[in-house]
């Protein structure tokens, strides 16, 4: 059986959503696919496309936490350290 997406990257539509935009679009996508009134085929690329959108948002929340800074104020100055994760 042929399968067009195995192997492929995030399409480039999703790609460039902010993640607001594919959280929202992945959200409706869900209704959709939970609302069971969509045939097999459709069913189907409603699937991948929700999983590329997925992939997409957590890689998005993946930058955005490495970006991330903890503010400390050590002796009056306040400074920027990188966010460290519990069990890092």
């Amino acid at each position: 059986m042929k399968s067009e997406n195995r192997g492929r990257s995030i399409p480039k539509d999703i790609e460039k959503m902010t993640f607001e935009e594919a959280y929202a679009e992945l959200k409706a996508a869900t209704e959709r696919l939970e609302s069971s009134e969509i045939d097999l085929e459709t069913t189907l690329k409603e699937y991948e496309r929700a999983c590329a959108l997925a992939k997409h948002c957590i890689s998005l929340l993946d930058e955005a936490e490495e970006r991330i800074r903890v503010l400390t104020e050590r002796d009056g100055i306040i400074e920027t350290s990188q966010f460290e994760m519990e069990g890092d």
